[in-house]
Formats: C-alpha cells, sequence, structure tokens
C-alpha cells in the first residue's frame, strides 16, 4: 500500500503527521511527504522518503499588513465558539475564515505539480493536515480516499465556513477549477484527548497524540537535574515566518513573559530558533537559550511552561503532564487555553487584556508561581496525560486506514 502525506506550509503542520507516516511504514507501507520546497530540510530530518513540489507561497507583503493586524488583534471570542458560531460578529467571523482562504493560496502554488507526482506514484490513501487544501484535491483527482489529520484543539477544520456546514469558496474553486466535484475528507482524525476535545464532522477517529517536535539530542546540563524549578517558555515557529515589522504582533507577549519570568526564582529555559532569538535581543540572567532542542526532549524536566497555545506546544505538553501557563493572542490559540484551564491543567490569560496594564509582569508572574506551587494543577496535568496515554496509539490506526483504502470503511 502507497500512502503519500501533504502537509501544510510549515513544520509546525508536518510534525503531527509523522507519527502516523511512520506507523505506516514500521507496517511495511510505501510513504512519501510532499510539501513545497520550504517544508524540503524539515522532511528530510524524519527519516522518511519526501518529495518537493510546486512552490512556496509568496511572502508576506504591507499587502498582508491588514490580515495580520486582524489575527493578533481580535477581541475575545465567546467560549467554545465552534460549538455556538451563531455568537460571533461578523469581524469575527472574518478572523477565521482568512486562515482558510490564506491556505487556498498556498494550495495553488503546489496544488498542480502534487497532482502530477502522484499520478507518477500513484498512491492507495492520502493524509493532509487541516491546512492542507491540496490533499483533498489530490486525492480526488485520483480518486481515492482522504483523511484529514487535526492538530489539536485550536485549529479546527478550515475548509468550511465558520457554521461548518457550507465549503469555503476558495477551497471548492481549487476543485472546480480543476473540474473535479468538491468534497470534503473521508474521515477525520483527531488527536485531542477527550476532555479537550471539540466535535468534528463525522466520520472521525481518535488517536493518541505522539509528540514529535523535530531532530535533536539531550544536552548533559539537562539530565543533571537543576536545584531550581525548570520553566520552559516557548513561542512556536511562527515569528521567524513573517516580515520583521510584523513579527512584533508575535514578539511583544513574547518580550513581556521573560520580563515577567526575570524575577522568578526558577531556571528558565527558552527555546526557540536563532531567527527568533535575534529578534528578542538580550535576555533575563535567569534565563537560558537554547536552539535545536525538541519539546519532547526538554519538557520531561520542567514543572512548567509557557506559551503562545500553538495546537504542537500544548499536545506535547499534555502528552507530558506538563502544567501550562498559555498567553495567547491569536483567536485558535486562545480556544486552546481556555479548553485548558477548564480542565485545571493551565492558567489562560489573553495578552489582550495585559497590553499596556502596568501590572501586566506581575500578573503573568503570579500565574506562574501558582502553578509552580499548587500541586492540583500537576495533578490535573497528570490526568490529562493520562487520557492522552489511553488513545489508540498511530500503529492501531493503520488497519483501520488499510481498510479504508480498500473500500471496506
Amino acid at each position: 500500500m502507497r500512502v503519500l502525506f501533504t502537509p501544510h506550509v510549515a513544520a509546525q503542520h508536518l510534525y503531527p503527521l509523522v507519527p502516523l507516516a511512520w506507523a505506516f511504514r514500521a507496517a511495511g507501507h510505501e510513504v512519501r511527504i510532499a510539501a513545497s520546497p520550504g517544508l524540503a530540510d524539515a522532511i528530510v530530518h524524519t527519516g522518511l522518503a519526501g518529495a518537493i513540489v510546486g512552490a512556496d507561497p509568496p511572502a508576506p507583503t504591507s499587502a498582508d499588513d491588514a490580515t495580520v493586524a486582524l489575527v493578533y488583534g481580535h477581541q475575545p471570542f465567546p467560549a467554545d465558539w465552534p460549538l455556538h458560531p451563531h455568537l460571533l460578529d461578523d469581524r469575527q467571523r472574518e478572523t477565521i475564515e482568512v486562515l482558510g482562504r490564506r491556505s487556498a493560496v498556498a494550495a495553488e502554488h503546489l496544488v498542480d505539480d502534487l497532482i502530477a507526482y502522484a499520478a507518477g506514484w500513484p498512491p492507495d490513501l492520502v493524509v493532509h493536515d487541516i491546512g492542507s487544501f491540496a490533499g483533498p484535491v489530490t486525492a480526488a483527482a485520483l480518486g481515492v480516499p482522504s483523511v484529514r489529520h487535526l492538530t489539536g484543539v485550536g485549529l479546527r477544520p478550515m475548509d468550511t465556513r465558520v457554521d461548518g456546514v457550507e465549503p469555503l469558496p476558495e477551497y471548492a474553486a481549487l476543485f472546480e477549477r480543476r473540474g473535479l466535484e468538491v468534497r470534503v475528507p473521508t474521515l477525520s482524525i483527531d488527536p485531542s484527548p477527550p476532555s479537550l476535545r471539540l466535535p468534528v464532522a463525522q466520520p472521525w477517529r481518535e488517536v493518541r497524540y505522539v509528540p514529535y517536535n523535530g531532530p535533536g539530542t539531550e544536552p548533559a546540563w539537562l539530565a543533571a537535574g537543576s536545584d531550581r524549578p525548570r520553566v520552559c517558555v516557548t513561542w512556536g515557529l511562527s515569528v521567524s515566518r513573517v516580515r520583521k515589522d510584523l513579527a512584533r504582533y508575535a514578539v511583544e507577549p513574547f518580550l513581556l513573559t521573560l520580563e515577567a519570568l526575570a524575577e522568578l526564582r526558577a531556571e528558565v529555559i527558552v527555546t526557540s530558533t536563532a531567527a527568533q532569538l535575534e529578534l528578542l535581543g538580550p535576555l533575563p540572567g535567569n534565563v537560558r537559550a537554547v536552539t535545536g532542542l525538541p519539546l519532547n526532549l526538554l519538557l520531561p524536566h520542567c514543572q512548567l511552561i509557557v506559551h503562545q497555545a500553538g495546537d504542537g506546544t500544548a499536545m506535547t505538553a499534555s502528552a507530558l503532564g506538563v502544567p501550562q501557563l498559555p498567553v495567547t493572542r491569536k483567536p485558535d490559540p486562545a480556544l486552546t487555553g481556555s479548553r485548558l484551564a477548564a480542565v485545571g491543567a493551565a492558567i489562560h490569560l489573553r495578552y489582550q487584556e495585559l497590553e499596556g496594564a502596568p501590572d501586566a509582569p506581575k500578573v503573568i508572574r503570579a500565574a506562574a508561581e501558582e502553578l509552580l506551587t499548587d500541586p492540583a494543577y500537576r495533578q490535573a496535568a497528570l490526568r490529562l496525560r493520562a487520557e492522552v496515554e489511553r488513545q489508540p496509539a498511530p500503529a492501531e490506526l493503520v488497519p483501520v486506514l488499510e481498510r479504508l483504502s480498500r473500500g471496506s470503511g
């Protein structure tokens, strides 16, 4: 059996697919990961065979300023808004649907090359993440099933309107321009643990979230331990993918958090890319900055993680039983942060409510101290980890998807 994996344009969309791809490979199936050139290095480091197709979407320009400001400057959404889309106003609907339109633009830059490649290496099944619209179009062109792999709680399926009923026009146009019937994925896979999960379109299957955060080695200083609590601080991979004058939207909460933690009696470990660390400038004295250290190696040595609530970060911390302090600015991470807080494994802070407040550093520091000292948060995080571990491993999903590719469901 041949399985084609097609992630969206960024590493955080590739990483959640890797454990399932390796499960197929270990079961003896042929696997390819096909993506645009920007993901070439990340694919190579997975140890799986890759195919580079099409082109990366164009770099952000001044025309994107309004879109970035819209996404980062939103007003707080209603709680669990995917369950209550009628409560969203027009601006909030636009904030969500613009993400899908950007995915459609990215898909146009590679979908024809992806179809051509797949026609020469015909897969029996296409697996794609929620941002890869090229995946389901390719599956339709070849007449094979497609499987949508969710990344966690915050990023919901992006191929439909906010109410989840009608396809997004830009998604539909990808099919129509190629003479194909518009279709939704054959199956959705959700790695969210039950207490965090929000419903997705039927049919669906759950799967255990197995953290893969890229390549790296465990440094000796980390394994040696510390006489102070260790606090991991990370802000995902998104900052280095935008122009520096737009990166401030993501960097500002990062800097505020480090200022707040400067007086915390803890060893603060910032893990990031070299490009993002350069944007941060000089760091407080209690901060150790590292690059190339995957979260799945770092977090078992930490008592707390502070982050922007990207799905991969939040799900990795959940799988490893670490209390979380999400400081969010975008609507999809805010959804993740609120769900984590609701189960008692986190304190969720919204940057919109902290920005410009004179006591903002004090609020963040107090939240970190509470998470480090109140055992209830650790106990809730361990319960969340147990939920993750009870879900079926990716290897258990392989027979299900084998049957799907044969048309037996």
